[in-house]
């Protein structure tokens, strides 16, 4: 969205409080991203809720070190992420659960219609998760996070529990 091919060379978004110029758009979404991480630390730092649960857009992975030190040191317990046309569960035995330094994830974007990341009906080996179409069922108790990964069928490919610190 941040390119001359597809806004004309005056365009700006100022009036709604976003960057004043194409010229400017990429470093202006970058200064906002920096403005919420540290808004949420001071979130994380200050919360006395029983599960700190964060959505964001971007995938499990992204800015890993971040979440990583977020989990670690302010007790962040899940992630539950978009941006993917598919569907991951990073929880013990997905290859990069560490990047994340034992932070549970999930990429819900399993719902992409005809914008998959691959064929649906079976993995061909372009895919990132556990299945293309679906969903995920949280089930929070005080003591744990139930996660179970349903596909297209309805069927649970995939669960997970995230134990209560």
């Amino acid at each position: 969205i941040c390119s001359r091919q597809y806004n004309p060379a005056d365009a700006n978004c100022a009036m709604s409080g976003g960057p004043t110029s194409v010229d400017n758009c990429k470093s202006w979404f970058w200064s906002s991203y920096s403005q919420q991480k540290g808004w949420l630390q001071a979130k994380l730092a200050a919360s006395v809720a029983d599960w700190q649960i964060v959505i964001t857009h971007f995938p499990c992975g992204t800015d890993a070190g971040y979440f990583r030190y977020l989990h670690t040191s302010l007790g962040l317990d899940m992630l539950v992420t978009g941006h993917r046309h598919d569907q991951e569960l990073w929880a013990p035995g997905h290859p990069r659960f560490w990047d994340l330094g034992g932070l549970h994830c999930i990429v819900s974007g399993g719902g992409g219609g005809i914008t998959s990341e691959a064929t649906p009906v079976k993995d061909d080996g372009n895919w990132y998760g556990e299945a293309q179409y679906g969903f995920y069922d949280l089930v929070i108790k005080k003591d744990a996070i139930d996660i179970n990964s349903i596909d297209y069928k309805g069927d649970i490919i995939r669960s997970a529990t995230v134990p209560h610190p």
